[in-house]
Protein backbone atom coordinates (compact mmCIF):
# COMPACT_ATOMS: atom_id res chain seq x y z
CA UNK A 1 0.00 0.00 0.00
CA UNK A 2 1.06 3.80 -0.90
CA UNK A 3 1.84 6.02 1.71
CA UNK A 4 -1.27 7.44 3.39
CA UNK A 5 -1.56 10.82 4.38
CA UNK A 6 -0.83 11.75 8.13
CA UNK A 7 -3.05 13.95 9.94
CA UNK A 8 -0.89 14.82 12.13
CA UNK A 9 0.71 16.77 9.69
CA UNK A 10 -2.13 18.76 8.38
CA UNK A 11 -0.88 22.00 8.83
CA UNK A 12 1.10 21.16 5.60
CA UNK A 13 -2.62 20.89 4.15
CA UNK A 14 -3.32 24.54 4.87
CA UNK A 15 -0.09 25.70 4.01
CA UNK A 16 -0.82 28.86 1.87
CA UNK A 17 2.07 28.21 -0.75
CA UNK A 18 -0.48 25.65 -1.74
CA UNK A 19 -3.06 28.35 -3.12
CA UNK A 20 -0.35 29.06 -5.56
CA UNK A 21 0.13 25.18 -6.43
CA UNK A 22 -3.26 24.00 -6.34
CA UNK A 23 -6.11 26.39 -5.79
CA UNK A 24 -9.18 24.36 -5.69
CA UNK A 25 -10.88 27.64 -7.46
CA UNK A 26 -9.04 26.46 -10.60
CA UNK A 27 -10.79 23.19 -9.94
CA UNK A 28 -14.34 25.02 -9.54
CA UNK A 29 -14.00 26.99 -12.80
CA UNK A 30 -14.41 23.53 -15.22
CA UNK A 31 -16.98 22.34 -12.94
CA UNK A 32 -20.34 21.73 -14.94
CA UNK A 33 -23.10 20.66 -12.10
CA UNK A 34 -25.89 17.85 -12.91
CA UNK A 35 -28.66 19.52 -11.89
CA UNK A 36 -30.21 17.87 -8.77
CA UNK A 37 -27.05 15.34 -8.35
CA UNK A 38 -24.74 15.95 -5.46
CA UNK A 39 -20.73 16.43 -5.05
CA UNK A 40 -18.98 14.18 -3.77
CA UNK A 41 -14.72 14.64 -2.53
CA UNK A 42 -13.13 11.35 -2.59
CA UNK A 43 -10.60 11.75 0.03
CA UNK A 44 -11.82 14.98 1.37
CA UNK A 45 -9.12 15.06 4.14
CA UNK A 46 -9.82 18.73 5.82
CA UNK A 47 -11.58 20.14 2.95
CA UNK A 48 -9.00 22.07 1.37
CA UNK A 49 -11.44 21.51 -1.96
CA UNK A 50 -14.59 20.83 -0.41
CA UNK A 51 -15.17 24.09 1.47
CA UNK A 52 -14.70 26.41 -1.52
CA UNK A 53 -16.11 24.13 -4.06
CA UNK A 54 -19.20 23.88 -1.37
CA UNK A 55 -18.97 27.42 -1.42
CA UNK A 56 -19.55 27.70 -5.43
CA UNK A 57 -21.84 24.79 -5.48
CA UNK A 58 -24.16 24.92 -2.82
CA UNK A 59 -27.33 25.36 -3.98
CA UNK A 60 -26.99 22.90 -7.00
CA UNK A 61 -27.14 19.08 -4.08
CA UNK A 62 -25.63 17.78 -1.56
CA UNK A 63 -22.20 17.39 -0.16
CA UNK A 64 -20.50 14.00 0.63
CA UNK A 65 -17.12 14.03 2.12
CA UNK A 66 -15.30 10.68 2.16
CA UNK A 67 -12.30 9.58 3.77
CA UNK A 68 -10.69 6.62 5.12
CA UNK A 69 -9.11 8.12 8.49
CA UNK A 70 -12.21 8.89 11.31
CA UNK A 71 -9.42 11.61 12.23
CA UNK A 72 -9.72 13.64 9.54
CA UNK A 73 -13.60 13.46 9.51
CA UNK A 74 -13.01 14.82 12.63
CA UNK A 75 -11.11 17.81 11.79
CA UNK A 76 -13.26 18.28 9.01
CA UNK A 77 -16.70 18.55 11.05
CA UNK A 78 -14.67 20.96 13.45
CA UNK A 79 -12.97 22.95 10.77
CA UNK A 80 -16.93 23.16 9.12
CA UNK A 81 -18.55 24.27 12.10
CA UNK A 82 -16.10 27.07 12.42
CA UNK A 83 -16.41 28.00 8.58
CA UNK A 84 -20.08 27.73 8.41
CA UNK A 85 -21.41 27.26 11.65
CA UNK A 86 -22.69 24.07 10.22
CA UNK A 87 -21.75 20.77 8.87
CA UNK A 88 -21.86 20.78 5.34
CA UNK A 89 -21.19 17.88 4.35
CA UNK A 90 -22.04 14.43 4.63
CA UNK A 91 -19.50 12.41 6.14
CA UNK A 92 -18.49 9.04 4.87
CA UNK A 93 -15.98 7.15 6.35
CA UNK A 94 -14.95 4.21 4.29
CA UNK A 95 -12.63 1.30 3.93
CA UNK A 96 -13.87 0.02 0.68
CA UNK A 97 -16.89 -1.89 -0.55
CA UNK A 98 -20.06 -0.46 -1.39
CA UNK A 99 -20.38 3.67 -0.64
CA UNK A 100 -23.97 4.17 1.33
CA UNK A 101 -25.02 6.41 -2.29
CA UNK A 102 -27.62 4.95 -4.70
CA UNK A 103 -26.57 4.45 -8.17
CA UNK A 104 -26.52 7.70 -10.20
CA UNK A 105 -26.88 9.70 -7.31
CA UNK A 106 -23.43 11.84 -7.73
CA UNK A 107 -23.03 14.36 -10.35
CA UNK A 108 -19.75 16.01 -9.77
CA UNK A 109 -16.56 13.55 -7.80
CA UNK A 110 -13.50 14.83 -7.10
CA UNK A 111 -10.58 13.02 -6.26
CA UNK A 112 -7.21 15.53 -4.88
CA UNK A 113 -4.05 14.01 -3.94
CA UNK A 114 -5.43 10.54 -3.63
CA UNK A 115 -4.79 8.34 -6.78
CA UNK A 116 -1.58 7.30 -5.98
CA UNK A 117 -2.42 6.09 -2.56
CA UNK A 118 -5.24 3.60 -3.80
CA UNK A 119 -5.09 0.37 -2.45
CA UNK A 120 -7.62 -1.41 -5.38
CA UNK A 121 -7.35 1.18 -8.03
CA UNK A 122 -9.96 -0.66 -10.02
CA UNK A 123 -12.51 -1.05 -7.40
CA UNK A 124 -12.48 2.30 -6.63
CA UNK A 125 -13.54 3.60 -10.18
CA UNK A 126 -15.83 0.95 -10.70
CA UNK A 127 -17.66 1.92 -7.29
CA UNK A 128 -17.57 5.66 -8.22
CA UNK A 129 -18.73 5.11 -11.77
CA UNK A 130 -21.52 3.17 -10.32
CA UNK A 131 -22.47 6.24 -8.54
CA UNK A 132 -22.02 8.80 -10.74
CA UNK A 133 -25.21 10.28 -12.57
CA UNK A 134 -25.50 9.89 -16.50
CA UNK A 135 -23.62 13.34 -17.76
CA UNK A 136 -21.43 13.21 -14.70
CA UNK A 137 -18.09 14.00 -14.23
CA UNK A 138 -15.11 12.43 -11.79
CA UNK A 139 -12.08 14.69 -11.55
CA UNK A 140 -8.81 13.10 -10.44
CA UNK A 141 -5.65 15.73 -9.51
CA UNK A 142 -2.66 13.77 -8.68
CA UNK A 143 1.08 14.14 -8.56
CA UNK A 144 2.42 14.10 -12.08
CA UNK A 145 5.33 11.53 -12.35
CA UNK A 146 8.11 13.98 -12.79
CA UNK A 147 10.41 15.27 -10.05
CA UNK A 148 8.61 17.83 -8.15
CA UNK A 149 9.71 19.95 -4.71
CA UNK A 150 7.76 17.72 -2.79
CA UNK A 151 5.06 15.20 -2.90
CA UNK A 152 4.98 11.37 -2.39
CA UNK A 153 7.76 9.04 -3.94
CA UNK A 154 8.47 8.80 -8.01
CA UNK A 155 7.79 5.28 -7.38
CA UNK A 156 4.11 5.72 -5.95
CA UNK A 157 3.09 7.84 -9.08
CA UNK A 158 0.93 7.18 -12.12
CA UNK A 159 1.94 8.14 -15.08
CA UNK A 160 -0.92 10.11 -17.18
CA UNK A 161 -1.62 7.26 -19.79
CA UNK A 162 -2.19 4.78 -17.35
CA UNK A 163 -4.78 6.76 -15.44
CA UNK A 164 -6.31 6.65 -18.41
CA UNK A 165 -6.26 3.22 -19.49
CA UNK A 166 -7.68 2.90 -15.55
CA UNK A 167 -10.84 4.73 -16.66
CA UNK A 168 -11.70 3.20 -19.75
CA UNK A 169 -11.41 0.05 -18.02
CA UNK A 170 -13.60 1.28 -15.46
CA UNK A 171 -16.49 2.02 -17.90
CA UNK A 172 -15.82 5.65 -18.03
CA UNK A 173 -15.71 8.24 -21.23
CA UNK A 174 -15.35 11.18 -22.87
CA UNK A 175 -11.78 11.33 -20.86
CA UNK A 176 -9.82 14.63 -21.21
CA UNK A 177 -6.83 16.45 -19.63
CA UNK A 178 -6.88 20.27 -17.85
CA UNK A 179 -3.28 21.94 -17.20
CA UNK A 180 -4.69 23.52 -14.20
CA UNK A 181 -1.34 23.15 -11.86
CA UNK A 182 2.32 23.17 -12.44
CA UNK A 183 2.73 19.50 -10.19
CA UNK A 184 -0.26 17.77 -10.67
CA UNK A 185 -2.04 16.41 -13.57
CA UNK A 186 -5.80 16.52 -14.16
CA UNK A 187 -7.65 14.82 -15.59
CA UNK A 188 -11.63 14.68 -16.42
CA UNK A 189 -13.66 11.60 -16.85
CA UNK A 190 -17.56 10.76 -17.93
CA UNK A 191 -20.09 8.65 -18.07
Amino acid sequence: MAHVFNPKMIDRLDDPKRLEEQNPGKLGEIIHPVPGKGFLDYGVGAGYFAFPLYEKFSGDGPFFGVDIQQEMLDILKKRSQERFGKEILHPILFKGGKLPIGDGEIGTIWMVNVYHELDDRKATLTELLRILSPGGNLFIVDWKREETPSGPPMEERILEVDLYDDLLSAGFDRIRSWDLYPWHMTVQAGR
